[in-house]
Order: C-alpha cells, then structure tokens, then sequence
C-alpha cells in the first residue's frame, strides 16, 4: 500500500469527521467510531484486526483518563451547585471598582473556569453581569463575552477541565506541567482578548428580565438580582453534540459591590470566599508538589512517597472533592450531596469519556498503519515548523464543529503518533492543541449561543465580539507557546 492512499485515506477520514458532525449533526462518538473502523478497513487491517485495535485503544485511554474525568466533572458539579463560583465572583468585583470591573469579571470567570465549561459559567453569573451593565451603563457587548472568554480559554487549556484533561493523557503530559504552562499561555490570551473587548463602542442593553427589578433603584442601593438562572437547555458541552440541563439556581446568598452600587444576591447559602477556593486550588498545588517538589526531597524519602501519592492526578483530584464538601454546610452528608451530586458528575462525564476513550482507539489505529510516518515526512518536506501543525489541526477542527472540547482531544489523539516523527515534545503539542481549539467561536457553537443570546446581542454582535475575542485568545496564546518552543523551553 502506497505512502499516498495512505495519507490520502487519512486526509478522507479527517473530511468525513468533519462534514459528518458539522453538516449532518452526527454525534461525534458515533462519527469517531465510524471513522475509525473506517480506517482500519480502508487501510487493510481486516476486520478483526481493526475492532482489536479500537478496543484495546479505548480502554487503555480509559485506564488512564477515566476515573480523572470524572472526578474533575463531580468537582465541577459541586462548585457550580454550592454557590462557589458566585461567591468568587462576588469578591472580585469587590476588589475591583468603576473602570476597572470588566477586569473582575475576567479574573472571577478565569478562576472559576478552571473546573467549570464555560456554557455553565455563562449561565451562572450572566444575570449578576447584566446588573452591573445596567447600573455601570457598561454595554452588554462589552461584558458578556469578558464572562465567556476568561472560562473559555481555561476550559482549552488547563486541567482539570475535560477537554486538557483528556488531551494530556492522550499524549503523556505530566499535568503539573499542563497547568503550569498551560496558565502561561492562556492568561495573556484572556488578557489581550480582553482588551480587544473593551475596545467596541456599540452599546448592548442588557435582558430586561435581568435588570426591569433595577430601573427604579438609585444608583448605590441595595438591589435584588433575582438568583443565578434556571434550568436551561445549551446545545450540550460547548457545541459537541448532546443537549444538557444546567442546574444553576438555588444558591448562595450575599451581596456584590461594585463601584456603582451594591448587587444582593438571592439565593439559598453563601460559602466564604476561602472554603469556594479551596477545592479549586488544591488539587492543582497537590499536583504541583508532585511535578516539581518530589525531586527536591527525594521520592524514597518518607516526605516524597507522601507526596507522590497525595500528587497523584486521580488521588489530588478525589481529595479535591472531598474539600468541596463544606461548601454545602449541615447538607454536606445528605443523599443529595453525597450521591445526587456524583450523579450529575458522573452525567456530565459521560460524553468526554466516550470521546476520549475512541481518541485514544483513532490514535492507535493511525500507529497502527504507519499514516504517521507518511505524515510527518510530507510535514518536514512542506518545510512547516512542526509547533504550527497541531495549532492548525485542533483550530480546523473547533471552527468547523464548533467545540472546543472536541478539538483538543480529536488534535491530541490525531497527533500523538506524529510527535516522534515530527520531533516536537508532547507539551508543546498539548499547548498547541490548547490555543488552537479556542479558534473560533460562531454561530455552530453553544457556547456562542449562551453568551449571545443572554447578553441581549445579534448573530453579528457575537461574531464581532465573542467570535474575534476567541480567535484573539487563541493566536495570543499560540505566540507565547511559539516564542518559548523557539527558546527550547517546551
């Protein structure tokens, strides 16, 4: 078999991927399985050969990522159903007053976007974004996508989010150094991105539904917000096919002040703005302590066996969720948080771990049939810097089907097998894949929809704001990752 059926077969396979779940809607598991038994046939592995790989190719990416997914999507759950995530946001604004709001907004969205998708973190805090808009005479086009794209861009990029989580294991990438460089190349994204924001002058009211309680309040009262949402049905996680229904309402109590008044939350319970935190910060310096201290003290040593064990990525995460259990006060041993809640965890991880787990099957079988090697030749004799293919592939993939989530893991397992070949380490990969799959948001996205539709914009007001910011995002965070693979560093 020719080195050119091959990687014509795999340049097919990439098309049909791409047309099955962006024109006609198939879910993407089912496309993923189609093409790689696809592959696997058209490439001559036969029948059983081909089912062989894509078993074992799936459970060996279960085995590793599994129990990782889940346990990021149950911390999610419980951050987003505690009042966390409004108590983070409450005590940014706080910090920050007048002109300066937008940028708590941006720190409170970057921070609780870590473990949350971005679609949640939209429909959370959009109503407590609307009052500042109204009360500030900030334009929703202005706001509204800074509250996306702080998450998005975390969502793309750091763990434990599904999507990183599950790329860095398809690739082999330590996850202390996934966080480490992944807020490295993110957080200048959400900050330029940011500005490019603030530059648009067209002013956007926000809902009525979320400020008619405001008009006749003076400015610098005490107002109502009215809680954080409902129930809404977004298109599934950020634009990959499912639908889900996002339990946002009923939580936390306290009040927001800005320098333009001061927003009372209405809601349930509060948790203080140390024990919201916690759970996001602690299996992130669990896993820190493994990637970069154990070395230090020794992995023999009492204090480094510790360490290697509490920093093991399935352990820091477990015991991420166990600090989030005090975000629930008295409740915290009912049924409701001790099983409800793992439920609607083990709900939300359904769809990445299916996805993952046929990524992993599509990477064997392009092992398998040496379309890697073919690949990378064509790639080196192209005379392309290695670093700029999966930036592309990842950026394709997320336009067309408008997931971010699906373009990072779909990038990550199409160019596992072409690292060595291509001679590129697999971080510089995973980042690759990170700032390509924020490339761009439009109008086949949830995400998009979310943030359109509940900041009161047009079809064409989110292009020129959400669809632009993403893009910039994402080649402001490809330069700082090319400007580091220049140095040797990654």
């Amino acid at each position: 078999m020719s080195d050119a059926y091959t990687l014509l077969a795999f340049g097919g396979a990439i098309v049909a991927l791409v047309l099955l779940i962006a024109k006609f809607k198939v879910h993407p598991v089912a496309t993923l399985f189609v093409i790689v038994t696809t592959l696997g046939l058209v490439l001559g592995l036969g029948g059983a050969k081909t089912l062989k790989l894509v078993t074992e190719g799936f459970g060996s990416t279960m085995s590793n990522v599994g129990l990782l997914i889940i346990f990021g999507c149950v911390l999610g759950k419980m951050l987003e159903l505690s009042g966390a995530a409004l108590r983070i946001t409450e005590e940014a604004l706080r910090w920050f007053s007048g002109r300066k709001i937008p940028w708590a907004i941006a720190l409170a969205s970057a921070v609780v976007g870590i473990p949350l998708i971005a679609d949640t973190v939209v429909l959370m805090l959009i109503p407590v974004v609307s009052a500042i808009a109204m009360r500030s005479g900030m334009s929703m086009m202005r706001l509204g996508p800074i509250l996306y794209i702080g998450a998005y861009v975390m969502t793309s990029l750091l763990p434990p989010g599904p999507g990183p989580l599950a790329a860095s294991a398809l690739l082999g990438v330590d996850l202390g150094q996934a966080m480490l460089y992944g807020a490295l190349v993110g957080i200048p994204g959400i900050i330029v991105a940011t500005l490019y924001l603030l530059t648009i002058k067209t002013y956007v009211a926000p809902k009525p539904e979320y400020v008619d309680h405001l008009t006749a309040v003076p400015a610098g009262a005490t107002t109502t917000t009215g809680g954080t949402g409902g129930s809404s049905d977004a298109g599934g996680t950020d634009g990959t096919g499912g639908t889900e229904s996002k339990d946002t309402g009923g939580t936390g109590t306290g009040t927001v002040t800005s320098g333009t008044g001061t927003i009372t939350g209405s809601t349930e319970r509060m948790p203080s703005l140390a024990l919201s935190l916690i759970p996001i910060f602690t299996p992130i310096v669990l896993i820190m302590l493994d990637s970069y201290a154990v070395d230090m003290v020794g992995e023999t040593s009492r204090l480094g066996g510790v360490l290697r064990f509490l920093g093991a990525p399935l352990m820091a995460l477990f015991i991420g969720c166990l600090t989030a259990l005090p975000l629930f006060g008295r409740e915290w041993r009912a049924k409701s948080t001790l099983n409800d809640l793992f439920e609607a965890g083990l709900k939300l991880a359904a769809l990445p771990l299916a996805l993952t787990g046929v990524g992993g099957a599509l990477a064997l079988i392009i092992r398998d049939t040496k379309v890697a090697d073919g690949a990378a030749d064509m790639i080196r004799d192209m005379g392309l810097s290695p670093i700029i293919v999966p930036f592309l592939v990842a950026a394709a993939i997320c336009t067309i089907t408008g997931s971010n989530i699906l373009g990072v893991m779909t990038a990550a397992a199409i160019m596992e097998p072409l690292m060595e070949g291509l001679g590129i380490s697999a971080l510089a990969v995973y980042l690759a894949c990170g700032t390509g799959a924020q490339i761009m948001k439009h109008a086949n996205s949830s995400g998009f929809w979310v943030t359109t539709t509940l900041s009161n914009m047009t079809v064409g007001q989110g292009i020129r704001s959400i669809g632009v910011a993403s893009a910039v995002s994402g080649v402001t965070g490809f330069a700082i990752l090319y400007v580091l693979y220049a140095m040797g560093l990654v």
